[in-house]
């Protein structure tokens, strides 16, 4: 491309990106007040150019209790030669909130004010990061950082629950408070997963059970919640990860349709008979499934590593012609 096309099509582009050459580096000025923020514009480059900044970049929210929403004050103030008019101030997740900003401009040294609310969640001991995001109308979106520390008043181990069939028998979770306080269980949801001390006499420890069967029949929910009256931890939520063993088969594809896709189904369904066939013999958990996807000839398994490892013995046992052969075996669900 010959330079002054290339030089046009550059002048071009800024000019849709709404940017400015030589457009000059601000600073803005230092500031000490708690959610406060400025404004600054580059001026000197002339009237409506979108540079603007917000000082300081981090709102501070301390400590937190785990369900106890904590709203503070955050100010942006004007320090330009210009008015400017905030289009929106939002947070970046739903768990932070923002009161309505002003509609009218803001003329040059005054400032707006909004609170801003953030539900830290159920979960204590952990350090808390969310954007703020603040639109200026024929500007830029700017954005500030919101952190905080949710206070750990319980621990709860494991974690997580790691849910396997094997381990059944011998899997426990305990509950306990950091500081010794005494706390009684008012609940567990679903029912019936976890052992439930709920007429138990108040403790700072708390002991469940797990029960993978009741967890599978449950449709494996992916969290329990377990509810206590320990101050600043009403509920604790642990989340449960399977994990089942995932193998993958490929299968003839049935692409197409007409006669020739109505062969290879047949050739699919001789497969899974034949595995169906050399499976009846073995002891399968309740995670065993097969799923198979007809058009990529697919064939996923699910299920425990004896599983997995039955099927892969099965299908080693078939005639190398029905074209069955094993794809990228992963682990976890």
């Amino acid at each position: 491309m010959p330079l002054t096309s290339t030089l046009l099509a550059s002048l071009a582009l800024i000019a849709a990106l709404g940017l400015t050459p030589g457009l000059a580096r601000i600073s803005a000025p230092p500031s000490t007040t708690f959610g406060a923020a400025e404004v600054v514009r580059a001026d000197e480059d002339g009237p409506g150019v979108p540079a603007s900044r917000l000082s300081p970049e981090t709102l501070e929210l301390g400590e937190m209790m785990v369900g106890r929403p904590t709203t503070v004050p955050f100010t942006v103030k004007n320090t330009s030669s210009q008015s400017i008019t905030v289009e929106s101030v939002k947070g970046g997740c739903g768990c932070t909130t923002v009161t309505a900003p002003s509609k009218a401009p803001i003329a040059p040294g005054e400032s707006f004010t909004v609170e801003v609310t953030v539900d830290p969640g159920k979960r204590g001991g952990v350090d808390l990061v969310k954007p703020l995001y603040v639109a200026f109308v024929g500007g830029p979106v700017e954005s500030v950082r919101i952190v905080g520390r949710v206070r750990a008043v319980a621990t709860v181990t494991p974690s997580t629950i790691e849910a396997t069939e094997a381990v059944d028998a011998t899997r426990r979770l305990v509950v306990e408070a950091i500081d010794g306080a005494r706390f009684r269980v008012t609940g567990i949801t679903p029912v019936g997963i976890l052992s439930s001390p709920t007429d138990a006499a108040p403790s700072s420890r708390a002991e469940f059970a797990f029960d993978f069967a009741a967890w599978d029949r449950a449709g494996r929910p992916a969290s329990i919640i377990i509810s206590t009256d320990l101050a600043g931890v009403a509920e604790l939520v642990v989340p449960v990860r399977s994990t089942e063993a995932v193998l993958m088969f490929r299968l003839p594809a049935a692409s197409g349709d007409g006669s020739a896709r109505t062969t290879v189904e047949a050739s699919q369904d001789e497969i899974i008979r034949r595995l169906d066939e050399a499976l009846s013999g073995e002891q399968l958990s309740s995670q065993f499934r097969m799923r198979l996807h007809r058009e990529s000839g697919m064939l996923f398994v699910h299920g425990t590593e004896r599983d997995v490892e039955s099927v892969r013995g099965a299908v080693r046992a078939l005639p190398a012609s029905m074209g069955v052969r094993e794809s990228q075996p992963v682990q976890g669900a």
